[in-house]
């Protein structure tokens, strides 16, 4: 196999100006995703690398080229980092700027001082093999499909160019150093530029699916919560719900609903404004966030109205969750614009032993008691099982 060196990292160096032009693109398009902007600033550091050095000479100043390798390393370390802000973790730049420099210090050392194209090859291609392996490592993270699919992919684009730049870096050292040289044309150099650029596409392609499949993620999370509270909605409530109630069915356990609604809400929004009572929403749901368990449910089920499913629970352990909510929220005291608003709340319980696994007779059903406790007098909860009082407060 005959292959042109300058030619394959010719190549290279377009799948990275690619590269870097679709991350560009993302990161102007796309601002809540972290890391494409490191991502394109080492595509492109690597695309000027490559390229520029296909076109090194001797003659050229020192300075240039001692920036060919330091660009390039930099590439590498923008891209670990890209890896890094994507997962929301702190960007360390000091990473980058040690590669570029380590690559500089190293290509003039053994290219300059020593005059020795081999070792300088040898010990590029241990570093480039050390940055990928780290970069493979930091993608092998728990999560869920889809995006664990690109996680894996791109960590195993990784780890290959990792495997290839070692298996280079142990060829080199086996082959003769009068044999050696950058263009080297002979039947290894250029396979494992070839396979080494076709990891790079690789990884290319599978950050860009990254990107993707974490947008679709973003988006799923928008249509599934409610913006002002962070309570699900309706819609995703109920497919939660339904998941549960089916696994009920299975295994016999017993589901509670709790209704709760804010008294006299209108009498808010009518005195201080429909921002105030937004700011009493956000409070009371990150009041029932706090108290629920992380296998219930809550959601924003339409106005001022909040639903809650508890799994496990009969009617009697949700009463008691409930009051205590009740009194919770008696108690609470939201300050706004040097006022004091307080309010009380109501709420309905139903569960699914009395009255079944159909979600919209559970609903219904604690969505009654809701009322009675309503006609009680509020600032009371009440059962479906005790149709004709609610409890005291």
């Amino acid at each position: 196999m005959n292959l042109d060196v300058r030619t394959i990292m010719l190549m290279l160096s377009g799948i990275n100006l690619l590269g870097a032009g679709m991350m560009a693109l993302i990161s102007f398009h796309a601002d809540n995703v972290r890391g494409a902007r490191q991502w394109a600033l080492g595509h492109c550091c690597m695309c000027i690398g490559i390229f520029t050095s296909t076109q090194m000479s001797p003659e050229w100043p020192l300075l240039i080229i001692a920036a060919v390798p330091l660009i390039t390393g930099c590439g590498f370390g923008f891209i670990f980092n890209g890896i890094q802000a994507f997962k929301g973790k702190r960007c360390n730049y000091w990473i980058t700027a040690w590669l570029g420099l380590q690559m500089m210090t190293q290509s003039l050392w053994f290219g300059i001082v020593q005059d020795d194209i081999r070792t300088v090859l040898i010990a590029n291609s241990l570093l480039f093999s050390g940055i990928f392996a780290a970069g493979a490592i930091n993608l092998m993270v728990k999560t869920t499909q889809p995006l664990k699919t690109a996680y894996w992919l791109a960590a195993g684009s990784f780890a290959f160019i990792a495997l290839m730049s070692l298996l280079r870096a142990l060829n080199l050292f086996l082959t003769p150093a009068h044999g050696v040289g950058l263009f080297a044309q002979g039947n290894v150099n250029p396979i494992f530029l070839v396979l080494g650029g076709l990891s790079q596409l690789s990884i290319s392609l599978s950050l860009v699916l990254l990107i993707t499949f974490r947008l679709v993620s973003d988006l799923r999370e928008q249509a599934s919560y409610d913006s002002l509270t962070g309570a699900m909605n309706r819609r995703r409530f109920e497919d939660e719900s339904r998941r549960l109630l089916a696994r009920a069915i299975r295994t016999g356990e017993p589901l509670s609903i709790i209704m709760i609604d804010v008294d006299f809400f209108k009498r808010i929004n009518d005195r201080h404004g429909h921002p105030a009572g937004d700011e009493v929403l956000r409070r009371l749901s990150k009041l029932l966030q706090a108290v629920i368990r992380s296998e219930d449910c809550l959601a924003r089920y339409g106005g001022e109205e909040f639903c809650i499913l508890l799994v496990g629970t009969r009617e009697q352990g949700a009463a008691q969750l409930a009051e205590r909510v009740r009194l919770l929220y008696a108690d609470l005291r939201i300050e706004w614009k040097n006022e004091i608003l307080q309010s009380t709340l109501s709420a309905g319980v139903a569960d699914s032993s009395t009255v079944g696994t159909d979600l919209s007779t559970l609903v219904g059903a604690a969505d009654q008691a809701l009322y009675r406790a309503k006609n009680a007098g509020r600032n009371c909860i009440a059962l479906h099982s005790m149709n004709n009082q609610p409890l005291p407060s």
